[in-house]
């Protein structure tokens, strides 16, 4: 070794066995020490983070232009530079953009400082989708820790990174029993511990520092470290107080990794599903929100509120921090953190309801008796559909024969098919109604509907169970009366099942929300008893709907399948009451054949192994021929394929913040501890066969679904329905349609496939001709009525 870099750092949880107050106050205590002793001592202080420097902007102003002084004289090094340190599995593509964005406009305004070098010292693991990302919003290395030598092998400690797409990065993993860390008044001998695995690399570097609730440098240890940097200069070894981007500018990788660099801690991809589930919802309203408020913006109806959007992303960029999207926190994380969910979605909701009420208010007044719905179709497709519309009628019907009829009619002339369901209310009238209407939606626009009210005949369902549905299109589903399970799947004449789907299945587990040397989650699989026979509950034209209740002496499961007409594909929602400590649930789906397995992750296809615990976002699924059996999901991640059999994970029986300690037992069982998944639930899943090259589209369908809303019109503005974005290419979904400044509206292509394709894409009128790369991500710039391709993923 001739170089040794020591990156000096106060690794800082903001939230954990805290909550973020807590969090703040370790910053403030910090950040506040490492300026004086910055006056006393020629080192650098290297932070990342900028919620933490956000907390010392408000709590402690003063501090804060010290820091920015400090910054500018080269002694404060603004490190990372991302908003907090996420979970770098669970986030979505788009996800990880905004965490990226959120912290480096910060850093750029605050400091004038954009880091070249991301670090996620403490996150569980990283998607290889990272790799395009990191490439692509102008990042040079990478830092991480996790995984651990000991769960995962490297080729070596610094590497080019290989993305989905092709693309690198160069990437080091610090490898140390106490990671980041150094104890205090102890470093120089962790620091010559840590140097022991780069003896035989001409450049190494060291992290130090007291961490885990910050700390950073000591007097002590910057005396010491003076003595060994003497001493090691007698050696040949140069040892620089550093940066990571001093460090990266230094080494040359000679080998490549072309992987994700996962599994971690694989219970961390169920622990905490409620919040988890919050935070897809959140993602999705992200996404929606800014389409339909750009093309609102656009068309000169709405006034784009940019600071509104910047807020909710930064909420959103919050609470992926990895002890809290993994599900490893304290009970008073997961409160506050789903507060700040809640919060950003207020903040959407705002905006959404001003902008879609915008675009609709140009549309003719409704004649006397109707009841209009506009729907916005937040998807740049217009394919046949069925979208739920809700109303609430003037006068109720208390009959046992009389009911109302209705009449819809799109655009004020065809009139589409519908059929009644069950409406939110539970109040046993004809008056809250809730129709489900078969059509095709104007892309990423509004599509009226008129509602014609009659009286007749009330309906009643032909609750008689079904052992068999088939639909026009020759797909058939078969139920087992006895299980109350999905037995049968057949589309195409080739039957994908080999036995009951969707069956609740409950494991033993253990308290630790990580899943510490664990490979498989639980053990002692079993399956749950019915309780209530099979039964219909929607039965018409366009749809049948059964469901299934399930005890298992302690909890409830109802799972509800939707089998439609016209499509193949059928919808599952699985509604849990779970009082089952210590234990967790899955969904078992025996499929017919297993070839490839795979699941999105961000801004990619991953291939999975098998027999071990996975993480997939959006869809997961298994290669069966020249088709894909596909789980369409949102806010459910964890999945593993186990003996001919697909698992998704829903629940597992962990305790909050429930770290296991050498050999004490992982909890105090001699009293009540609060298990964290107890309560109320529910899970939504669509399952369809479908080529791998549609996977992408399809799971933007489902979890960013049509929004309706009985709306009366006063027919004083301009109709709006031309959509704002066309995509030539099948293959090419739309990421995000959304403003970044003044006057610049930022769109963003996906070709998640194995194959490049061709394709023209018009925005706002303007065309433009793209050829994507395998997994290729383009983002595409409209400005002044101009549109071109951007070489960054940011606008910065």
């Amino acid at each position: 070794m001739k170089e040794l870099h020591l990156i000096c750092n106060a690794h800082l949880d903001p939230v954990w066995q805290w909550d973020w107050n807590e969090g703040a106050t370790a910053a403030l205590a910090t950040f506040y020490s490492a300026a004086e002793i910055a006056d006393e001592y020629d080192y650098i202080f290297c932070h990342n983070e900028a919620l933490l420097y956000e907390y010392i902007e408000e709590y402690d102003p003063k501090l804060f232009a010290r820091i920015q002084e400090l910054v500018k004289a080269g002694k404060w090094h603004i490190m990372g530079g991302w908003y907090v340190q996420p979970d770098c599995n669970l986030p979505s593509g788009e996800g990880f953009v905004r965490q990226i964005e959120s912290g480096l406009r910060y850093f750029k305004e605050k400091f004038n400082q954009r880091p070249k070098v991301a670090v996620n010292f403490d996150s569980f693991g990283h998607t290889q989708g990272l790799v395009q990302i990191l490439n692509k919003c102008g990042y040079e290395g990478y830092i991480f820790c996790r995984p651990m030598d000991w769960i995962f092998d490297l080729p070596k400690m610094v590497f080019n990174w290989i993305g989905f797409d092709g693309s690198t990065v160069k990437a080091a993993r610090f490898e140390d029993q106490t990671i980041y860390c150094s104890e205090l008044g102890n470093a120089v001998n962790a620091i010559k511990r840590k140097m022991q695995p780069w003896e035989k690399e001409e450049i190494a570097f060291a992290l130090w520092g007291v961490g885990n609730h910050g700390g950073g440098a000591s007097r002590r240890d910057l005396t010491d470290i003076k003595g060994f940097t003497a001493e090691q200069q007698a050696n040949g070894v140069t040892v620089l107080h550093s940066t990571p981007e001093a460090f990266f500018k230094k080494v040359m990788p000679e080998v490549e990794f072309d992987a994700a660099l996962q599994p971690c801690f694989i219970k961390c991809y169920t622990s905490i599903a409620r919040l988890k589930r919050k935070f897809a919802e959140l993602e999705n309203k992200l996404l929606r929100t800014e389409k339909i408020c750009s093309y609102a913006d656009k068309e000169g109806v709405y006034s784009y509120d940019l600071e509104a959007f910047f807020e909710a992303q930064k909420n959103l960029a919050a609470i992926q921090f990895h002890d809290v999207l993994s599900g490893t926190c304290i009970i008073e994380g997961e409160k506050s953190s789903l507060q700040k969910a809640e919060y950003a979605l207020e903040l959407l909701d705002k905006q959404f309801t001003k902008a879609f009420m915008a675009l609709c208010g140009g549309y003719e007044k409704a004649k006397p008796g109707d009841y209009p719905i506009f729907v916005y179709n937040p998807n740049p497709d217009g394919e046949e559909q069925i979208v739920n519309g809700e109303f609430f009628m003037l006068d109720p019907i208390c009959s046992e024969t009389e009911g109302y009829e209705f009449v819809i009619r799109k655009n004020g002339e065809e009139i589409v098919p519908y059929q009644k369901i069950k409406e939110s209310s539970c109040i046993n009238l004809d008056r809250s109604e809730r129709l489900a209407i078969k059509t095709t939606l104007n892309p990423l626009s509004i599509t009226r509907f008129d509602v014609e009210v009659h009286k007749g005949k009330r309906v009643y369902i032909d609750k008689t169970s079904p052992a068999e549905l088939e639909n026009a299109n020759h797909a058939k589903v078969g139920f087992n009366l006895q299980d109350g399970c999905l037995n049968s799947y057949m589309v195409g004449g080739k039957e994908y099942l080999s036995g009951s789907a969707f069956t609740p299945v409950v494991f033993d587990d253990n308290p630790d929300p990580w899943g510490w040397h664990m490979k498989k989650l639980g053990s002692n699989y079993r399956k749950t008893a019915t309780k209530t026979a099979v039964r219909v509950i929607e039965r018409g034209d366009l749809l049948t709907s059964v469901e299934s209740i399930y005890d298992t002496g302690k909890s409830d499961v109802r799972v509800a399948y939707t089998f439609y007409k016209d499509f193949d594909y059928v919808d599952v929602t699985v509604n849990v009451f779970w009082n089952d400590e210590g234990k967790g649930l899955k969904l078992e789906i025996p499929v017919q054949e297993i070839g490839r397995f795979i699941g999105q992750t961000a801004f990619g296809t991953q291939e999975y192994g098998q027999e071990t615990e996975e993480c997939s976002q959006r869809f997961v699924g298994v290669e069966a021929g020249d088709k894909v059996l596909a789980v369409f999901k949102d806010g459910t991640y964890g999945c593993s394929i186990e003996d001919g059999k697909l698992y998704l994970s829903l629940l597992n029986g962990s305790v909050y913040c429930a770290h296991p300690v050498g050999e004490l037992p992982i909890i105090d069982e001699t009293r009540s501890n609060r298990y964290i998944d107890l309560g109320r639930h529910e899970f939504t899943f669509r399952l369809e066969v479908c080529k791998e090259s549609e996977l992408e589209k399809k799971a933007a369908a489902f979890t960013q679904k049509p929004y309706a809303l009985n709306f009366y019109p006063h027919g004083d503005g301009v109709k709006k329905e031309e959509s704002p974005v066309h995509i030539s290419a099948e293959n090419v979904s739309l990421s995000t349609l959304r403003k970044v400044d003044e006057d610049t509206y930022m769109v963003r292509l996906v070709n998640n496939y194995k194959e490049g394709v061709d394709c023209v894409c018009s925005v706002f009128g303007k065309s433009i001709s793209l050829s994507f790369g395998k997994y290729e991500v383009k983002t595409l710039l409209y400005k002044n009525g101009e549109l071109r391709e951007h070489d960054s993923m940011l606008n910065l």
